[in-house]
This record gives structure tokens, sequence and C-alpha cells, in this order.
């Protein structure tokens, strides 16, 4: 009995306990609601700022192996003509070169990008080329050259580093392996093989080989000279070329793929699958296992260690150091782009930004221009709480469509990240994606710099004034962690996009302005 009494007492003394704690949270929280909705206390405003805005050329881009590349030709209205070439290392393939081998043909096979629609006529599967901008009916020059500089591993001048390929260095073109006209093709998904020396007789199709991949997907198939790689590669067997992979890419140094002309598409392509193949004959001893027939015409099958010729195949994979050249001409645009990237106008900003990535441009943008020191002084004087602060730049000419979907700012002065790119990374407010209208077509990208604009405008150790840079977004910008700061040069989106700069008039809503939300404390 007493038991229970003590515990009844116990227990009552653990729930007045806890009651009181409760009311006297509550009491404390009706406390700091009375505060929080004293509006009399704060003022939320806004206000906007002149911003500076120009053009500038970019004149390389560093390429990866890694990274996406483009080959072909575009031509367009705002950023004129674009030609991309590749150049590539071949690895040494599995082969053994003898006298008695004949090459039937030796085919560069790069794949395209692509996605595999319904089956069409006859159950073939019906392919839709990804990633191929212009003109795709259009023919434009492919030519193939050996390549006759050597692609290096390390940096010569500094052989700790490894060495860095833009897109504007130049290449030693040596033997033309194959040209012509060409354009991209969907349906390129098989290959035909004629062999024409099982016989010994080259003038003779002896059989028809038809090739196609594990997994059929379209690829562009170009035939290379063939008496270029009976005498630079069967001829010189024992030259020592062929002995390690290290003696060969110093001997074969791989294949300039050049795209030239006035007009066409420009490819994504796929060149981490990308091959030089063999399709040779050579003679090969049967065996018990291997003998069909009477292959020696002595009357019987018993043809162990006949010599027949026999057809083979041997892969040599484009790999290595795989890098381009961008050609750029923008003479052939019917804007004025060439005026403004050679000759912006950075005291008063410009009418229209034109950006473009691989080797392009980029817009130059400098907030509060037109205050002096002693103006920007006083606005961190009034010790703004910023909640927002924002750049729209809006799209000149809404028609356009080989447009990016996301640009990217960044701090132009130090290349590198700005404080949002890092704060902000998790919930991508600040990156600039593409917006549009209501009707769909392409309106603004936007970003958000809340807390780089809270830290310049702070009125105590405020964070140094940079100009900032709008470019196309590539994945290598976005930082992966807090000391992943310094923006990377590598550049192989192609599109572009034409914005409203600041040099518009003043009533033009549209024109590039910075635009702060901010909270002061009413005294």
């Amino acid at each position: 009995m007493t038991k229970k009494i003590v515990n009844s007492i116990k227990y009552i003394a653990i729930f007045s306990i806890v009651l009181l704690g409760v009311i006297s949270c509550e009491k404390d929280f009706q406390n700091v609601g009375v505060g929080l909705v004293d509006n009399d206390l704060f003022t939320t405003e806004s206000e906007t700022f002149e911003v500076v805005a120009y053009n500038e050329n970019v004149t390389r881009s560093q390429i990866s192996t890694s990274n996406p590349h483009l080959l072909g030709v575009i031509k367009d209205d705002n950023f004129g003509l674009l030609k991309a070439s590749v150049i590539s290392q071949v690895g040494l393939g599995a082969i053994s070169f003898t006298d008695n081998m004949s090459i039937d043909a030796v085919i560069l096979n790069i794949p395209y990008y692509s996605t595999q629609l319904e089956d069409g006529d006859n159950g073939r599967p019906v392919f839709e080329l990804d990633s191929i901008f212009g003109k795709e009916d259009e023919e434009f020059m492919l030519s193939v050259y050996e390549n006759g500089t050597y692609l290096n591993n390390l940096d010569p001048l500094d052989p700790t580093e490894n060495k860095k390929y833009y897109s504007n260095a130049s290449y030693t073109k040596k033997d033309l392996l194959y040209s012509g006209l060409f354009k991209p093709n969907a349906n390129d998904t098989v290959l035909y093989v004629k062999r024409n020396f099982l016989d010994g007789d080259a003038n003779t199709v002896d059989d028809t080989d038809t090739i196609k991949s594990a997994t059929i997907s379209p690829s562009i198939k170009i035939p290379l000279d063939t008496t270029f790689f009976r005498t630079r590669f069967i001829d010189q067997q024992n030259s020592g070329a062929f002995d390690s992979s290290d003696n060969f890419l110093n001997y074969f140094r791989g294949l300039i793929i050049e795209a030239d002309g006035t007009d066409g598409a420009l490819m994504t392509l796929a060149m981490s699958n990308a091959s030089m193949t063999f399709y040779y004959s050579n003679i090969v001893l049967t065996d018990e296992t291997t003998t069909t027939g009477d292959l020696n015409g002595d009357g019987d099958t018993d043809d162990e260690d006949v010599p027949v010729k026999t057809k083979q195949t041997a892969i040599f994979a484009l790999s290595g150091i795989i890098t381009e050249i961008y050609n750029r001409d923008y003479s052939q645009a019917i804007s004025d782009i060439d005026t403004k990237l050679m000759s912006p106008d950075t005291s008063n900003g410009e009418e229209s930004l034109y950006i473009q990535g691989a080797a392009g441009s980029e817009a130059v943008v400098e907030l509060f221009k037109g205050l002096d020191n002693t103006e920007l002084e006083e606005i961190r004087n009034k010790n703004w709480l910023i909640n927002g602060a924002t750049l729209s730049l809006y799209i000149k000419n809404q028609g356009d469509t080989i447009i990016p979907q996301q640009l990217y700012l960044y701090n132009y002065d130090y290349k590198s990240q700005i404080l949002d790119a890092m704060s902000e990374a998790s919930i991508r407010q600040f990156d600039g994606v593409l917006q549009r209208d209501d009707d769909n077509k392409p309106l603004k990208y936007e970003f958000t710099i809340t807390d780089y604009i809270s830290e310049v405008l702070k009125s105590d150790e405020p964070l140094e004034l940079n100009k900032l840079a709008i470019k196309v977004a590539h994945s290598s910008d976005f930082p992966t962690s807090a000391i992943d700061t310094i923006i990377k040069d590598y550049s192989w989106n192609p599109k572009g996009v034409v914005l409203k700069g600041n040099n518009l008039v003043d009533t033009d809503e549209q024109r590039l302005k910075l635009e702060i939300f901010y909270t002061i404390i009413n005294e």
C-alpha cells in the first residue's frame, strides 16, 4: 500500500514539472512572437543599381580527353562560322604483321550519340541523332590526315605537370588518308567489307562481310588509304615501331580529323569509343580441328598444317590524348559581334551581350559602376539586411533556338567561384537556368547573388568588389567541394545566346540591372 502511494506521488511530481515547463515555454514563445509581428520595427524595401556589362572574346578553351568532343561546321547569324576538328592518338592494336598480309580495308569508326526510337520497316531499328546542331542535310568537307605532331602527356617546360592542350593549337598534317563530302546519317549502322585477297587475286571480290556492332547504333565510318598502311605499317614490321606502345605512339602520332566548309552541322561525338579497324587477310596454318574439305587439292581432307588465306580483324582504339581545334570566323555573322568583341565599350556597357561556348565569347559585368567609393561607403553604413539580390538577363531574340540551357556567373578578376556558388550549391538557386514565358519561348536567365552582395555591402570588413563574368555553363564549372574555387577553362558547349545589356533606354524594363531587396530597422 505504501509503495503504491509513493509511486502515485512520484508520477504526480513528474507530471507537474512537465506541465510547468510547457507553460513556461508557451509564455516565452508568446513574448518572442510579439516582437516578430511588430511591423513598426522593420521596413522591407528594394532598390535598383546600374550595371555596366560588355563583351569579351575568348580566344581558346582548354581541351580534356574525357570531355565531349566536337566535329563539324556550323554557321550562325549571330556568331558567324565555327569549324571544329579532332586530333587523337591511336593505341597499338593486337596484331602481328607478316609479309603475307593483305589489307582489305582500314575503317575509322566514330559513334554518334543517338537515341533508338521504335522499330521501322522490316523490324530495323530507327535512330535519332543527339547533340547535333545546324543543317544536318548540308554537306561539308571531312578529311583525315596522319598527325605529325607528337602529343606529350607531360609539359616539356615542367615535366612534373601534365601538358595542357588548347583549342587554338596548331598541328602538322602529313599524309592525306581520306577526303570527301560528309553529312550526318542516323541510318549508318552497318559496314560492308569486301574481301579481295582470299584467293590471292586483288581484282576479285571473294566475300563480303556485314559488320554490325554488338549493340547496333549509328556511327561515322571513314575508309582510310590502305596503301599508306601497307607502306607505313606492314612494311615497317621489323623497325621496332610496333614493339611497345611508347614506340608506336612516337612512330605513328595519330590522326587529324578535319572539318571544313561554309556551313553544315556540328556534332558532339563519343570519341571515347572511336577506333581504327584493320580488316585483312593473312596466311594461317590449319590443324585437324579447323580442316574442312580438301584445302590443297591432293584428293583427301587430311590437310593439317596447310597454309590458308584467312579473314582477320585488328582494332586500334583512338585513345590516349584526344584534343581539338576550334576555328572561328566572326566576319561571317550578320550581327555586329566582330566589332563588339574587338572593341567593347567598357565605360558605358553594351546594348547586346554575346555569350557562346567552345572558345566563343563571354560578358564581363561591373556592379555599382556609377558609384564612387564614398557613395558605396554610404550604402554600407546603412547596415541593410540583404534579403535578395538578382541579376536578370533577358534574351534579345526569343526566336533563337540553339541557345544554352544554363549560364554561369563567376569572379572575373580571380577566375574563381563567387560566394553563392558555394553556399547555394545544394539548391542551385543562383545557377542561371533558362526561364521561359507563358508561350514557352525562351525569356531570360536569372542569377541570385544574395550572399555575395551581403558581403560586399557589409559595413565591417566588406568583401572586395570584383568584376564578374557570365559564360555558358558546363559541368566542370560547378564546385564539388569547399576548396574547389577555381573556374576551369574547359568549354565544349557550342551553343550561344544574345542577351540585352545595360546600355538601353532607361524605360526598357528588360535592360540588365542589379536589384537588391533589403530590410532596415526603424529607429
